[in-house]
């Protein structure tokens, strides 16, 4: 066992040197005293001198020179026995990728994927209490549009903010979603952090299943929501002030589809969930409750641990008393 383990502050050692140092201090002063006033008195001396006891003199200062050394022990905080505590919650932080491309404004939902991916959000920003949520909102790039916070009223304002013009480049990109997230979760154990990716799929490249793996690697989950029908929607667009369906460059109307086998694999291979939250408005609510709520009672229980106890008040106590026993005795002899 090192002296680390027996003190809080060892490095308070280099100051038991001069406990020592002060005995010597004050016996050459005593010796100095002597001499001084032998040199004053003369041949009296002797008998002023015989009505002092050295024995107690030198008794008084090795007392004065323990104390000091139980004082300096005080200071380095002796540790002993163990003391188990718990340690107030910390809450879980949770990242929210969501996705603004073009194929989210599909009304196989109402009033679209993307508006019902706000009222996701914003329902379960109601119900998250002492935990902190952040926003990464994506299509082709990926960008952090509000950082980890506890303030949930503003969150969900921004998030209902975040539309298919947050981001500038089109297309899908779950890879830069999910690598966006493990930036903002910068420093993070994943004993209390998870992402969640609300998504109507489209993994093209596989980019998003090899930044999953990056997650694994780091210990923190992703939980992936699917919005959208598999059979596909139109993709509705304002131009001019009337609605007009997106179209491919060779003129054909493009059909959007839920991509559930692609947001599974992602899902499973952190050891995440995946739901169809297609039907289900609170489909992110119950992800909440289903695997956020047990994290977070986990990473409590883990935040329960042994310390070693501080035990100053002990010396500090015992110096008091070699000084209070240092004032009490005498130099003169008893008569």
């Amino acid at each position: 066992m090192s002296i680390q383990d027996l003190f809080a502050l060892p490095e308070a050692a280099f100051l038991l040197l001069l406990a020592p140092a002060l005995w010597y201090l004050l016996h050459r002063l005593d010796r100095g005293r002597a001499q001084r006033l032998a040199t004053a008195i003369g041949s009296g001396s002797d008998r002023l001198l015989a009505e002092y006891a050295p024995k107690q003199r030198q008794s008084r200062r090795r007392l004065m020179a323990i104390g000091f050394m139980a004082a300096v022990i005080a200071v380095m905080q002796p540790l002993w026995g163990i003391d188990f505590r718990k340690y107030e919650q910390r809450g879980v932080d949770i990242l929210i990728c969501l996705d603004v491309s073009r194929s989210m404004l599909a009304r196989d939902l109402p009033p679209n994927r993307l508006g019902a991916a706000h009222a996701q959000i914003r329902a379960l920003s109601e119900v998250v209490n002492g935990d902190r949520l952040g926003l990464v909102a994506f299509a082709g790039e990926a960008k952090l549009k509000v950082p980890l916070t506890k303030d949930m009223s503003s969150f969900a304002e921004m998030a209902e903010a975040t539309d298919d013009i947050s981001v500038d480049i089109g297309g899908t990109d779950l890879g830069a979603a999910l690598e966006t997230a493990l930036a903002g979760l910068e420093g993070a154990s994943g004993d209390h952090e998870a992402i969640m990716l609300i998504s109507d799929g489209e993994d093209l490249g596989e980019r998003g299943l090899r930044a999953a793996e990056l997650c694994r690697q780091r210990n923190i989950t992703v939980h992936c929501l699917g919005l959208g029908s598999v059979l596909g929607s139109k993709i509705t667009l304002e131009e001019g002030g009337r609605q007009i369906f997106l179209r491919t460059d060779s003129g054909d109307e493009v059909v959007s589809a839920l991509d559930a086998t692609g947001l599974k694999r992602i899902a499973e291979s952190t050891g995440g969930i995946y739901l169809d939250a297609s039907n289900r408005e609170s489909a992110l609510i119950d992800l909440y409750g289903q695997r956020i709520l047990p994290m977070a009672r986990k990473a409590f229980e883990a935040e329960e641990r042994s310390e070693r106890q501080n035990r100053f008040q002990w010396p500090l106590l015992l110096a008091f008393m070699f000084w209070m026993l240092e004032l009490r005795l005498t130099d003169r002899k008893k008569r």
